[in-house]
């Protein structure tokens, strides 16, 4: 089974035959949450396919990443929908769930997401603490996935070892800040 980048990948660059293949292997649960929960195959097959494209959709946007499996992503897309879809039909939306492991892995995402904008927020905050310079650098570089050489250019550096050496100092100062501080212990 690819990693979910590959999937990313595959459908960001126009395989999306092979990803669909991978994809469909999740299928069976889709059907099984859909044909307890008062649907039958037909409507198991369009909240897949309807799933499919979202996910597809969502892969075609730059700034879309997979947090978590891309079972669990489909698997909570199609639950979206199909508790919709029950909703509008003005049917019981109480979804009986059989799969546990989606439901804990779906948690484990939220509770990485979590630490992961704690961790985001505190390393912000490191940031503004080392300076305009040191600022401007580690963002363009880290979250603006700019090249040493872009950064020289935009920032008015003689050279793009210029800029390697300022990143340095600055990730150095912000090591010792954030080990002075325990944020990141």
């Amino acid at each position: 089974m690819p990693k979910q980048p590959d999937i990313l990948a595959q459908l960001r660059g126009g395989q999306n035959k092979k990803a669909i293949a991978t994809l469909y292997q999740y299928y069976p649960m889709i059907r099984q949450l859909v044909c307890t929960n008062g649907g039958n195959d037909a409507d198991a097959q369009d909240i897949f396919q309807e799933a499919l494209l979202v996910l597809f959709r969502n892969a075609q946007k730059a700034d879309f990443e997979l947090t978590c499996a891309a079972s669990t992503y489909l698997y909570s897309v199609a639950r979206f929908m199909w508790k919709d879809s029950l909703h509008k039909k003005n049917r019981a939306v109480e979804l009986q769930e059989d799969h546990p492991v989606i439901r804990v892995e779906f948690e484990d995402t939220l509770e990485q997401q979590e630490t992961i904008r704690q961790k985001n927020t505190t390393l912000q905050a490191i940031i503004e603490q080392l300076g305009d310079k040191c600022k401007k650098i580690l963002t363009a570089y880290y979250y603006q996935k700019m090249s040493m050489q872009e950064i020289a250019t935009q920032l008015n550096y003689s050279s793009t070892n210029s800029v390697k050496t300022q990143k340095y100092k600055c990730l150095e100062r912000a090591k010792k800040m954030a080990t002075t501080t325990n944020k990141f212990a």
